[in-house]
C-alpha cells in the first residue's frame, strides 16, 4: 500500500512542459445609465460642512434624510 501511495504522489507532482491554459473573458456590452445628484454635505441647522472641519452625520426622518454636524447631533 505504501508503494501505491508513493506512485500516486509521483504522478501528481509530474508536470508537462509547454502546456498552456487559454480562457476567454466575455463581458456584456449592455450599457447602463445612472441618474445621480450630488449636493454638498452641510449641516441642516448651521450650514457648516466638511470644509469647515466638522464631521457630518446623516439622520433618516419622516421628511427625508437630514445632515447634521457634530455640534448639532451628538450620539450621547
Amino acid at each position: 500500500m505504501r508503494s501505491g501511495a508513493t506512485n500516486l504522489m509521483s504522478q501528481l507532482l509530474v508536470r508537462k512542459t509547454g502546456s498552456r491554459l487559454y480562457q476567454d473573458l466575455i463581458f456584456p456590452t449592455k450599457k447602463s445609465y445612472l441618474d445621480t445628484i450630488a449636493v454638498e454635505a452641510s449641516c441642516y441647522v448651521c450650514g457648516k460642512g466638511l470644509e469647515d472641519g466638522y464631521s457630518i452625520t446623516a439622520k433618516n426622518t419622516i421628511t427625508g434624510t437630514m445632515l447634521f454636524c457634530d455640534k448639532h447631533y451628538s450620539l450621547d
